[in-house]
């Protein structure tokens, strides 16, 4: 599946009807107009998003579970916990984590410094050197610092996307582990 489908008439990306890969083709479409801290800001917020939409579709449909991804110190409201907990319980896999995770650092460093970082930075480049970069038929995706982690953390939240989609289809949910040690209620 094409990560963009553009409109020759207007480079626009074009609806699917889905909003899901919708969102994701207009995400794709509008990093090249970034600059690198553009990119790696709206690489994380979309990826801080995506993970958001990937808990709330598997965890189990309850108050609860959208207490812990949404609003005002959600336990599980930040890039980091989401990636964390969707890793643990089994929606990511070790290299998406690992790439989404050098993601988060390369954001940091942009968010956290007033006088301008770059990604061909040392310390930054060598992060981005140890993503898994891959394409969907299995090349190792080539280019400068920019194009290896705009390309590589695409792949993920595209693969990410298609997870949501599925787990939506198929109607998965977590399954649901509780129980009691009594079987009769008491009097």
């Amino acid at each position: 599946m094409p990560i963009e489908h553009l409109k020759d008439d207007d480079l626009s990306p074009t609806e699917s009807g889905d909003p899901d890969f919708d969102s994701l083709n207009r995400f794709n479409h509008l990093l090249s107009k970034h600059d690198e801290r553009g990119l790696a800001l709206s690489l994380a917020a979309f990826a801080e998003d995506t993970l958001g939409r990937l808990l709330l579709t598997y965890l189990i449909d309850c108050k609860q579970s959208k207490d812990l991804v949404e609003g005002f110190n959600a336990p599980l409201g930040t890039l980091a916990t989401r990636m964390k907990a969707a890793y643990s319980i089994g929606l990511l896999t070790k290299e998406q984590y690992e790439d989404l995770e050098i993601a988060r650092k390369v954001r940091n460093l942009f968010a956290h410094d007033w006088e301008g970082v770059s990604l061909e930075r040392s310390d930054i480049k060598a992060m981005i050197g140890q993503l898994h970069g891959y394409t969907f038929d299995g090349a190792p995706i080539s280019g400068d610092a920019r194009q290896r982690l705009q390309h590589s953390i695409a792949i993920v939240l595209t693969e990410l996307r298609v997870q949501i989609a599925q787990h939506r289809k198929h109607h998965r949910r977590a399954p649901f582990a509780g129980f009691r040690l009594t079987t009769t209620k008491p009097s």
